[in-house]
């Protein structure tokens, strides 16, 4: 999955074909999350429980009941909710596989080299030629079928990358700094659990991490990098050193602020967009633009929270508006009148919200069911961190306790449980550890 775009870019097939490979892994995980259903109703076999299938299917039903009530489009409703729920099949295919400990190592160890391979790449392509870099632009794909235009498609398939940000082999800077992030965690935890972090190999690649997660030119995914450190000592209870590195930070932080105000010039105008449409622009203040008052005071992403809450929270609108994206936000609108137009011009960037836009689409009942889903894992998680004696599986608690919580707070800024390969990744290691506990389970009820 992490090279499925530079694959499909160098694929000589018809539109057609190419839109088929990209849903032909969702079809895969499909199949075989119903062979496991089949295989243990043959066998007479009862089927693996975990905490939290009750409300994922109550997730799904509420999600339906509110197409069918507000009279949604049913193919766009339940096509947003598949981008959300996707890999779920991931999860419950993980849950049922008899895992050995072996195996458990080798899927971290090739999260691990996948994740390295991406930050190498990134680092390269920074200092390559424009000319090497083009090799890596996805492919646009189109398909009118039926008077529907279908588009699957990114922000950099036009033809040209951001200016001066690397991609790797993702569609763009926002799936490749996602995954990274999984990546840096597995790294971290790996360094910790081994007590060799910062041995010439170990350090080296951390470094890298760090210069891979700059050139995508994500700062939120810079910042969240920085936090990661000290989240993991936090779990493995070695407060003290994260108090040292929030100290750090802490003096970076006012460092950075200090320069901002007298050598980096900060540019409160610049255009977030500007990168991508190939002008030229301040990289420090590019940064430094975070630390500037006209951000906080005129951020997008704060004023769409603000807008989401006023209009759904503040007019009684509990329930959600409709699964289907595009009539929520005009729902929305047409709540706020005074508004209106401001919305209907700023409507893609609701999404990126994602919180925010999940209590439009679903509701304080869809919010509470999708957040009691991952409180659920992250519980499953901790009892790995408390209770294992062997350091192999408190590490894998404590790579999903990371995960989970940068995931939570991540999701106010980015669309993250959509993006592709982050969301495969997270389900994937969720079930790891579903995996494990009930392991453990059985065996004590066994014994």
């Amino acid at each position: 999955m992490p090279f499925e775009e530079f694959i499909l870019r160098w694929t000589p097939a018809p539109a057609i074909i190419l839109l088929f490979l990209r849903f032909l892994h969702e079809l895969v995980l499909y199949f075989l999350w119903v062979r496991v259903f089949y295989k243990r109703l043959i066998r007479g076999d009862r089927l693996i429980k975990s905490s939290i299938e009750l409300a994922f299917i109550c997730f799904v039903f509420w999600a339906i009941i509110l197409l069918i009530i507000h009279q949604a489009s049913i193919f766009s409703g339940l096509d947003n909710l598949r981008t959300l729920i996707r890999y779920f099949a991931v999860y419950y295919v993980i849950v049922d596989l008899k895992l050995s400990k072996n195996q458990i190592n080798l899927l971290l160890r090739t999260i691990l080299v996948l994740g390295l391979i991406q930050g190498y790449l990134v680092t390269i392509q920074y200092f390559a030629p424009p000319s090497f870099n083009n090799l890596f632009i996805p492919q646009e794909v189109n398909l009118e079928a039926g008077g529907i235009a279908i588009q699957k498609s990114s922000e950099v398939s036009s033809g040209s990358l951001k200016t001066g940000a690397v991609n790797g082999t993702f569609a763009n800077t926002a799936n490749t700094s996602a995954f990274l992030i999984i990546c840096f965690v597995v790294l971290m935890v790996s360094g910790f659990q081994n007590n060799n972090l910062f041995l010439s190999k170990n350090l080296f690649n951390f470094l890298i991490m760090y210069f891979a997660f700059f050139v995508t030119y994500k700062r939120i995914a810079l910042l969240f990098s920085m936090v990661i450190p000290v989240i993991i000592l936090f779990f493995y209870r070695k407060r003290l050193w994260a108090s040292k590195i929030i100290w750090l930070y802490l003096f970076a932080f006012f460092v950075l602020i200090f320069a901002s105000l007298f050598f980096l010039n900060v540019d409160t105008s610049i255009d977030g967009w500007a990168i991508r449409k190939g002008e030229e622009f301040n990289l420090f203040g590019y940064f430094g633009q975070l630390f500037s008052a006209e951000y906080w005071e005129k951020g997008t992403r704060q004023w769409i929270i603000k807008t989401i809450l006023g209009g759904t929270i503040g007019t009684g609108n509990w329930y959600g508006f409709s699964p289907e994206s595009s009539e929520a936000v005009n729902a929305l609108a047409e709540i706020l009148p005074t508004q209106k137009s401001i919305i209907l011009e700023k409507q893609f960037w609701f999404e990126d919200v994602y919180w925010g836009a999940m209590l439009l689409y679903y509701g304080i009942p869809g919010v509470a069911l999708f957040g009691y889903i991952f409180q659920r894992l992250y519980q499953t998680a901790q009892w790995l961190i408390n209770y294992c004696l062997e350091s192999q599986m408190r590490s894998l608690g404590i790579v999903s306790c990371t995960l989970i919580t940068i995931t939570l707070f991540y999701g106010f800024v980015e669309r993250i449980f959509e993006m592709k390969c982050f969301s495969f990744y997270l389900w994937l290691l969720a079930g790891i550890v579903v995996n494990v506990y009930s392991r453990y389970w059985r065996e004590s009820e066994r014994s």
